[in-house]
């Protein structure tokens, strides 16, 4: 079928190609499945706020309780859009093709933002924890050296190709699973088990909420380098159902033993699992969790600017931005114009304080979700004929009840943001709402309003 200009997406005839950007599927199941796991999670660390918030049961109730409201559909949809529609841009490209290019631009810009600020917070987490594990205290222009040094070596790993990422994201995992594994061995001979049902007097299920959902957020996002997947139809499927017991398990199996042998549950925060590492292996397992903690910041940060960098580059390829923001590395195959944006927006963004920076990553992220879940309902109706290697068993009613138990916890975050959030998130859709219109006026003969379905 013929589309008119400014159209939603069609789907080329081989899904994950796009006609003049050459692509060889290099991602095997479990390089997919250490880039979802870094998107995700990236290690226990994180999760110590959940325990002052709420104390150790309702911490270990949300892990053994929430995957199967949370994680498990969002999976499910990833998998079911990813091998139908298998190309770079991900879910950018359902949005475009469910709702038209004004809700595809708009995805994309905002979950584009929403990637770069979450990648922000990885080179002042490094700078910050190198400072607690040396006892040093860098100068500010010393922290704006090391900042601009982690950002470089990092992006410096994406622009030599996927295989390297998919390696370097699976030596990462291992790294950051390991000293885990071995805390939670070392902490078996002093487990206090009656700990675990602790309780806060008076808890903050907002924030103990806000923590969960973050910490178990991003499944979607490797949607995004979906023409560089081998076999998506078996592979996605299967990595996202390893990256989620990768994810899970060690949350739950490091709560338990850290609970279990610490209780002053008031004063966990960050760095209280590096605490109980030495004291429980000393300072070898100390520092062997040091490792594991630098690892998993470096590969948060590799694999974010690896499904954003790709999700820019999708978006070129569609026409929705600038199509140079396409062009690949011919050596490596990779979209260097896009990496390279990524890169200046990260390094500015990164100079600003930390609660500056998180500050509506989780607001933009439920926005963002609430299209895709929106999209597999509508794609089901729209496109019932589309192709879907791996499809969720339910008739379109079912599937549409399923995607409402997460979607009710985007709007949970959504309704108990403060008014400083609302007014950030708002700031930057409007700019998307200018740039969409702006590109309408330049453009006329490619984005005519005439053809532009707004929603």
């Amino acid at each position: 079928m013929k589309m008119r200009k400014g159209e939603a997406t069609e789907l080329p005839q081989e899904p994950g190609e796009t006609k003049g950007v050459l692509h060889h599927r290099r991602l095997d199941t479990w390089a997919l499945a250490a880039l979802l796991f870094f998107n995700v999670s990236g290690g226990p660390i994180g999760t110590e706020g959940l325990v002052s918030s709420v104390g150790p049961l309702y911490s270990i109730l949300g892990f053994l309780i929430l995957p199967f409201f949370w994680c498990f559909p969002v999976g499910l949809m990833t998998a079911e859009l990813s091998t139908a529609i298998s190309k770079d841009g991900g879910y950018v490209i359902w949005v475009d093709m469910a709702f038209g290019r004004f809700a595809g631009f708009m995805m994309g810009w905002m979950s584009w933002a929403s990637g770069v600020i979450d990648n922000a917070l990885y080179p002042g987490m490094f700078v910050a924890f190198m400072q607690d594990s040396l006892g040093w205290n860098f100068s500010p222009h010393y922290k704006e050296g090391i900042i601009f040094m982690f950002n470089t070596v990092m992006t410096c790993t994406n622009v030599v190709g996927l295989e390297v990422v998919g390696t370097a994201s699976i030596i990462f995992c291992i790294l950051v699973l390991l000293p885990v594994a071995v805390l939670i061995i070392a902490c078996f001979p002093s487990m206090k088990v009656s700990a675990w049902a602790a309780t806060k007097k008076h808890p903050d299920w907002v924030m103990w909420i806000n923590l969960m959902l973050w910490n178990t957020s991003g499944f979607d996002a490797t949607s995004t380098v979906g023409s560089e997947v081998v076999d998506p139809g078996t592979t996605y499927p299967k990595a996202i159902l390893i990256s989620q017991f990768l994810v899970v398990a060690p949350y739950l199996l490091m709560l338990l033993a850290a609970t279990a042998v610490d209780q002053n549950f008031g004063e966990y925060e960050n760095g209280t699992y590096n605490a109980i590492a030495i004291q429980q292996g000393g300072y070898f397992l100390g520092a062997l969790f040091t490792i594991g903690t630098v690892a998993g910041v470096m590969g948060m940060y590799v694999s974010d600017m690896t499904c954003y960098a790709y999700q820019l580059s999708g978006m070129a390829e569609e026409g929705m931005v600038p199509r140079v923001l396409a062009t690949q590395l011919p050596r490596f195959e990779t979209p260097i114009v896009s990496i390279a944006v990524c890169f200046i927006f990260v390094q500015v963004i990164s100079q600003l304080p930390f609660q500056e920076i998180l500050v509506c990553d989780n607001f933009l992220y439920a926005i963002c979700l609430l299209l895709e879940l929106a999209s597999v309902v509508k794609l089901r109706m729209s496109h019932p004929d589309l192709e879907r290697p791996f499809r969720i068993p339910l008739s379109t009613l079912p599937l549409a009840l399923l995607m409402l138990i997460p979607a009710s916890f985007c709007f949970f975050i959504l309704f108990t943001s403060t008014a400083r959030v609302l007014c950030v998130a708002g700031g930057i859709a409007l700019i998307g709402v200018i740039i969409f219109f702006l590109n309408s006026l330049c453009k006329p003969d490619e984005t005519s309003p005439e053809y532009m379905p707004l929603l």
